[in-house]
């Protein structure tokens, strides 16, 4: 039994895969979860109905409570409802917790009404899906967005950074992404867009153009859940800290680890091994151990994903705050060419993550490089280039 004067260890495992008698295992791990307790079912659903995984686990009347809300709330995904069918839109959902599809709409010619529940379903499900899209272009692609919010360049509020080989020179607001056998291309790693920016981008408008006959999915991944997922004792410690993130192995901003969502009010873990580097007041192998902590659950507990098969027309719309997603790169050697539109949000103050804590104050991130640094593009090829510079002079 804990003393009142020791604290808990935040990275201490939290007693699965050990028997009542045994308490010898140190790992943690049970059935691909990592950082869990005997009541780990319960933590997505609690997540999904914004409800209390512990007091489910431990009152069968508030559980059951839950289980109603889930319920309704689970019918609009089943069944639609009013403002679905009078806005002529049809859904499928790709899991319980992330990700729905939704039918119905022309991206060229949406109505106020659609347009008023796509936001609603956004906000909801952290990332909405539609097909059969192939046919805007450009001009229609960015119209579309601007239905939601402002729009950024390339990567958000960087215009330098899409230059001319990602981004046409007429159109600053499309990011090509294409891949070929020529070029391998996809952002195959675990993610939420430009988080090394002190202003990183709202959300992601992405439309396939080409798609791979096979191989090329996008899974995404619940920031809520991932949050709400954490032990009390790892969540105190977490809230109000901030991990630096940036490219190439600079400090370019320091984000709270525990995001606030301006519209939801509801908290996201907000690191990512593309662009985070450390933890701030850590030391280093402290804040090593602690992240490959968090990643390892963050990465491993399917309830928290959803995957989407792409096919030409296809269009992911996701939020940056609340998911992140992985593009997995199992496509070579074929086609896919792939157009974004970013997203960034009309608020400032919103725009700029920030960790709201009980009393209702907003803890801003800070910008650690200059404007300028931001903004210029990071050489990520020049290892390659000397690479192939040296192996030709070598020969």
């Amino acid at each position: 039994m804990k003393s009142e004067n020791e604290v808990a260890d935040p990275l201490a495992p939290r007693d699965m895969n050990k028997p009542r008698a045994h308490r010898n295992r140190t790992d943690g791990w049970i059935g691909g979860r990592p950082d869990t307790w005997f009541g780990h079912y319960r933590e997505n659903p609690a997540s999904r109905g914004g409800a209390d995984a512990r007091r489910m686990a431990a009152d069968n009347d508030y559980a059951s409570d839950v289980a109603k809300d889930l319920r309704h709330d689970d019918a609009l995904f089943l069944n639609g409802d009013k403002e679905l069918e009078a806005a002529g839109l049809t859904i499928e959902s790709l899991s319980p917790g992330i990700g729905v599809e939704i039918r119905g709409f022309d991206m060229a010619n949406p109505t106020d009404a659609q347009i008023e529940q796509i936001w609603r379903l956004y906000l909801l499900r952290k990332v909405v899906f539609f097909r059969d899209q192939g046919h805007i272009n450009w001009d229609e692609h960015i119209a579309f967005g601007k239905c939601f919010a402002d729009i950024g360049f390339a990567y958000g509020r960087q215009r330098a950074l899409g230059r001319n080989y990602t981004s046409p020179s007429d159109y600053p607001e499309i990011l090509r992404l294409y891949a070929d056998e020529s070029q391998p291309f996809a952002a195959a790693n675990w993610h939420s867009d430009v988080t090394w920016s002190n202003q990183p981008p709202l959300g992601s408008i992405l439309l396939s153009r080409k798609s791979p006959p096979v191989g090329g999915d996008t899974v995404f991944v619940d920031c809520y859940a991932l949050w709400d997922s954490l032990s009390p004792t790892l969540k105190e410690f977490l809230q109000g800290r901030m991990a630096v993130h940036g490219r190439g192995g600079r400090d370019e901003a320091a984000h709270p680890i525990c995001r606030t969502h301006p519209e939801t009010g509801r908290n996201a873990l907000y690191i990512n091994p593309t662009f985070t580097n450390y933890i701030c007041d850590m030391a280093p192998e402290e804040s090593a151990k602690l992240l490959a902590k968090l990643y390892a659950k963050m990465y491993s507990t399917p309830e928290h994903t959803c995957r989407f098969r792409w096919r030409d027309g296809s269009v992911a719309m996701w939020d940056n705050r609340s998911c992140q997603h992985y593009a997995v790169a199992d496509f070579w050697p074929h086609e896919r060419k792939m157009e974004r539109v970013t997203i960034v949000d009309r608020s400032e103050e919103n725009e700029v993550p920030f960790w709201q804590d009980e009393n209702g104050k907003r803890h801003f991130s800070e910008r650690l490089a200059s404007q300028e640094s931001i903004d210029t593009p990071v050489g990520y090829g020049d290892d390659i280039l000397n690479y192939q510079n040296d192996t030709a002079s070598e020969a």
